[in-house]
Order: structure tokens, then C-alpha cells, then sequence
């Protein structure tokens, strides 16, 4: 998570870093709760003085050692932490309540004011937080598993969330727990998790711990991981219709973002084996 000029780093051995991108060096490296020692998501206030942090246990079980059902059964159960950090003193300010104690946060994302805070949990719902009183104000269940990305519509009158069960939905956050959209039909793969297999049987399974969607700045698209690039979508009022592919991955794409400048189509996707392309868009 950025933080111009800075980048906020989380482990999973309990330490968050705050990394300064211009002198190239770390500013901070403060230890979390070593109970719940893997971070599982950042996100910076729009205010830019504060940032929220989650974290959970260890995983019960390894990706290698298990099924793909039970390696999502483990990771549901898990319990976790939402906490509430100070950027200018790097101190936890408080803890945000999740209201369950066996479910932890995969993803976050606070408003443009930062006045409101969604959250996707490991147990299958979407929160939505009033962070001046740092209280859940309203949740649901949106998906059978855990939801692995959850963000703002970009009018910020809806939530979009993506999870294991491999929906993409749209939800209303003024008529709690409805859907807006009947159908929105993305390519297999598109919500995880990521498989690599090569020779002698070997596999690697990664289950989503980034950001698996992205809109436009209007609003208009969205991008999505796919097996080796991004799928662009356009939205509409019935749906989603494939628009665009973005190549150039030899492992599968488990993060995609877009960039927010005015008349700037720059996305970026980032794969499995590390890395990292930009692509312009260009508008016609």
C-alpha cells in the first residue's frame, strides 16, 4: 500500500514496515501481535495520517499438503485482527472490532474521505465501518467462502466483491445484503485461486492475497486476473461484456490495479513468479 512517498510492507512474521521509496531505505519496522502474525491486508486513509492493518494466525494447513476444498475449509476458520494504526507515530491506535473470533480480513478499502471502511472476511461477509466511531455499521454474507477482495464502487453508492466461491457480485450498501446486478459472469480463474504445475508432479497453489479487481477512473471498466495477463470489462446496467485481454504473464496474475489520474489509462498486473507490467490504454 502506497503512501506517496512512502510504501507500507506487511510480513508474515509480525512486522510492519514503512519504507521511504526515494531515499530507498525503511523508516519504520514495528512489530504487530506475534499471536496473529501473518499480515493479510493494508490500507491508507485518504486523509494520509492513519492506516487500518489486519492480520490472522498461521495457516492450519499448507496448500501441499491438502485439497483445494480443505485448504479453503482451513483458511475460513481462521481468527484474526483489525487494527487501527497512527502513520506519523507507526503506533496502533486501537483495535476495530470484526465481531466474529474466527474470521479474519482479507481485504479493505476505505471511501474517498475515509470516513467508511468495507472489509472482506474470511468467513464469507462484507463489513462496512463508521470510523469515527470505529463500529461495524452494517454486514452480510456475500459469498460461500472467504470474500478475497472487496472495494468501493467508484460513485461509492455500492460495494463490488469478489470470492472463493468465484462470484463477482455487486452489492447495495443502502439496502443491506442486495444485489444490484443480477449477472456478473467472469472467466474461470478470474477470483482464484492460482495453480502452476510443471514436471514430477509438481504444483503450486496460491489462494488470492491481492487486489483482484480494478476500475477505470470513471468507472466504466474493470480490470481482472486471468492466467497469463488481464481480462478488461465493460460495465454496464445489465452486466459485464469482455472487452479487452492484456498478455504478456507466463504464470498467472494474482493482483491488477488501475491507475486514478484523469485521462490515464495505465493498468498494471503483477504475477506469481514476481512479475510486474504496465500497459498503457489507449483511448479512442
Amino acid at each position: 500500500m502506497t503512501l506517496n512517498p512512502a510504501l507500507l510492507l506487511g510480513s508474515s512474521n509480525c512486522i510492519v514496515k514503512l519504507f521511504d521509496t526515494e531515499a530507498k531505505r525503511t523508516l519504520h519496522e514495528v512489530p504487530t501481535d506475534k499471536l496473529y502474525p501473518r499480515i493479510t491486508s493494508l490500507c491508507c486513509s485518504p486523509l494520509g495520517s492513519s492506516f487500518v492493518c489486519s492480520a490472522t494466525k498461521p495457516n492450519i494447513l499448507s496448500a501441499e499438503q491438502t485439497t483445494l476444498s480443505e485448504y479453503h475449509s482451513a483458511s475460513n476458520i481462521k481468527a484474526g485482527k483489525l487494527w487501527y494504526w497512527d502513520m506519523k507515530t507507526m503506533k496502533i491506535l486501537r483495535e476495530v472490532p470484526i465481531e466474529l473470533h474466527t474470521a479474519c480480513i482479507n481485504s479493505t478499502q476505505f471511501n474517498h474521505n475515509g470516513h467508511l471502511l468495507v472489509t472482506g472476511g474470511s468467513d464469507g461477509a462484507v463489513r462496512l465501518y463508521d470510523m469515527h466511531r470505529y463500529d461495524c455499521i452494517m454486514s452480510w454474507k456475500a459469498h460461500n467462502g472467504p470474500v478475497y477482495s472487496v472495494q468501493f464502487s467508484p460513485d461509492e453508492n455500492s460495494v463490488y466483491s469478489m470470492g472463493a466461491d468465484g462470484k463477482f457480485i455487486n452489492w447495495s450498501i443502502h439496502d443491506t445484503g442486495r444485489r444490484l446486478l443480477r449477472d456478473l459472469s467472469v472467466h474461470d480463474g478470474a477470483t482464484g485461486p492460482f495453480i502452476v504445475s510443471g514436471y514430477s508432479g509438481y504444483r503450486q497453489v496460491h489462494t488470492p492475497k491481492g487486489k483482484l479487481f480494478a476500475f477505470d477512473v470513471e468507472g466504466c471498466h474493470v480490470l481482472t486476473c486471468a492466467s497469463n495477463g488481464g481480462v478488461i470489462y465493460k460495465l454496464s446496467d445489465i452486466g459485464l461484456s469482455r472487452t479487452l485481454t492484456l498478455l504478456g504473464h507466463r504464470a498467472p496474475v494474482v493482483s491488477v490495479d488501475w491507475s486514478s489520474a484523469m485521462n490515464c489509462g495505465m493498468c498494471l498486473t503483477g504475477s506469481m513468479d514476481g512479475r510486474i507490467r504496465v500497459t498503457t490504454i489507449l483511448s479512442q
